[in-house]
């Protein structure tokens, strides 16, 4: 007799093949057979009422490597909207390895994107320190963590701008060995962000053989998404043609304000063109017009060379911060101006860590400039300052929802959260994949429900090398959500972001019933996995 039986649903079995009505046997956590008539040999019947059972939701791009650290609603922000299965420690910003004795400034640079909870040690001197605390927490989903290129190059050379020397490139390619032994998927850069903003191709070339050597998946944010873009996805493209690498382009954006960078129609010839010369990459997107990142991510890349408290130092200088101004104001820049695309009255403050300036969260700049009876540059100077730079913002209507749209239908793209867990979080750590489902699959009508579905589950899981997940059939993990597919919603709302979306019925990870009508019941089903 099976654990339990779901009957009466149309099963999507991530395949991209029409939905079929068939029950579904589950025994041990895992999926055991597909049929009609399977109640009788069932203990617990779930009854799907006709709607949707598919594959749980794989978010391939998250930023929750301490979630299952905090307490607190935040926890199921994944599990709530469909996601059994998360990749974190994207974007070259993840919390292993890390020695607290020489490390405190990545600590302390990371802290607005993965937040800083009580219940971890944060003393990780390897990779696999990090799994295995991770491993004795209770986690409401699977965790698929990547090492990041900031943690090793942070390890090795600090915050600063240095190039590497031989000896260097060896210690870093030892600690990734160390860590895909240990178990990590791959390895996350960030060229845009401190340190990998100072690393040389040289670098990256060096660390892509080691994660093609080991078969693993190289997920980039590229140096530039603005007038350099081009040339920064050729740069990776290039990486990965002479090394072999699996490629992830990370969250392969193009701006709305056409001064500062290229269109959906440019980027994919990239890609495409790549794709026919043999390389394997694919890229990912968050199905979303606004942004969010750090705050000090408004600072040219000279400002913020050494992380937080050099960043906090040069913005006490009125000299260096007119050069800042000087340099914000001229429209021929080559670095992510994001004031120059939105202005500041589009930005908004999504997470501040002093309680007097918890007035200011959700607020924008201009606005908060009015509030302290000041310019917008003086504010948000003041703002870094106060926060020792450990504060973040959304950037409002920064990206085309035309050119989204272009990105998000092409059979390359997967789709990834990108939410940050901290403060007042941008609406995607809690909606990013039912938006993706209501508003592109069924409104836009994008592509049908059985592709739909297949780009979130089965496509992310090959890109990622996760061999039992992305998929309904025996012998898979019993990872699955049953949604009706008229009634799933999100709600994006930058004040409120943390509503529970609508239309999922149920959410179970290895086996376990999750959550039932948006609420949780078990948050202990979750599993570490390994590459």
């Amino acid at each position: 007799m099976a654990e339990l039986v779901i009957t009466n649903g149309l099963v999507l079995d991530g395949t991209g093949k029409p939905a079929r009505k068939m029950d579904v046997a589950v025994e041990q956590g895992v999926i055991t057979e597909l049929g009609t008539g399977l109640v009788h040999k069932a203990a617990q019947v779930i009854d799907a009422g006709g709607q949707l059972v598919t594959p749980g939701f794989i978010d391939i791009h998250s930023h929750g490597d301490l979630l299952p650290f905090m307490t607190g609603e935040i926890c199921h922000s994944r599990i709530l909207q469909g996601v059994t299965t998360e990749v974190t420690g994207l974007c070259g910003l993840g919390v292993a390895p890390h020695r607290p004795e020489t490390m405190q400034d990545w600590r302390q640079y990371l802290k607005p994107i993965v937040g800083d909870p009580g219940g971890c040690t944060w003393n990780w001197p390897q990779f696999g320190d990090y799994l295995g605390e991770l491993s004795r927490r209770d986690l409401p989903n699977n965790h698929a963590p990547l090492v990041s290129h900031g943690a090793i190059r942070a390890q090795v050379l600090g915050l600063g701008d240095r190039y590497p020397s031989a000896q260097d490139l060896e210690q870093m390619e030892a600690i990734l060995r160390e860590a895909l032994e240990a178990g990590a998927f791959g390895l996350s850069l960030g060229l845009a962000y401190v340190p990998g903003v100072f690393a040389p191709t040289e670098e990256v070339m060096a660390l892509a053989r080691v994660v093609a050597e080991y078969d693993r998946v190289m997920m980039v944010h590229i140096r530039n998404h603005g007038r350099l873009v081009v040339p920064s996805i050729q740069e990776v493209l290039d990486v990965a043609a002479q090394t072999g690498v699996r490629l992830q382009i990370s969250h392969m954006k193009s701006y709305a304000n056409r001064d500062y960078g290229a269109g959906a129609d440019e980027l994919l010839a990239l890609v495409e063109r790549a794709r026919d010369e043999g390389i394997d990459v694919a890229f990912d997107q968050h199905p979303y017009t606004a942004g969010s990142t750090l705050l000090s991510q408004i600072l040219p890349p000279w400002a913020k060379e050494g992380g937080g408290p050099r960043i906090v130092a040069r913005l006490q200088d009125p000299g260096l911060v007119e050069e800042i101004r000087r340099t914000i104001a001229w429209p021929e820049g080559d670095w992510d101006n994001y004031v120059g695309m939105v202005g500041w009255d589009n930005i908004l403050i999504s997470s501040v860590t002093r309680p007097e300036n918890l007035v200011y969260q959700g607020k924008s700049l201009a606005e908060i400039a009015e509030m302290m009876g000041t310019g917008a540059m003086e504010a948000a100077v003041r703002l870094l300052i106060s926060e020792e730079a450990e504060c973040c913002m959304v950037m409002r209507d920064i990206f085309s929802e035309m050119d989204n749209r272009e990105l998000i239908k092409h059979p390359l793209c997967q789709i990834g959260s990108d939410g940050l867990p901290t403060g007042t979080p941008h609406p995607r750590l809690y909606h990013a994949f039912p938006k993706f489902l209501s508003h592109y699959v069924r409104d836009c009508a994008l592509m049908d429900w059985a592709e739909g579905i297949k780009r979130i589950t089965k496509d992310a899981a090959e890109r990622v090398g996760l061999k039992d997940r992305g998929g309904i059939g025996a012998g898979m993990a019993a990872d699955l959500v049953i949604f009706d597919p008229d009634r799933i919603q999100d709600y994006e709302d930058y004040v409120t972001p943390n509503r529970v979306p609508a239309g999922i019925s149920y959410v179970l990870v290895n086996g376990k019933v999750a959550v039932k009508e948006g609420q949780v019941l078990d948050g202990q089903g979750g599993q570490v996995l390994k590459g």
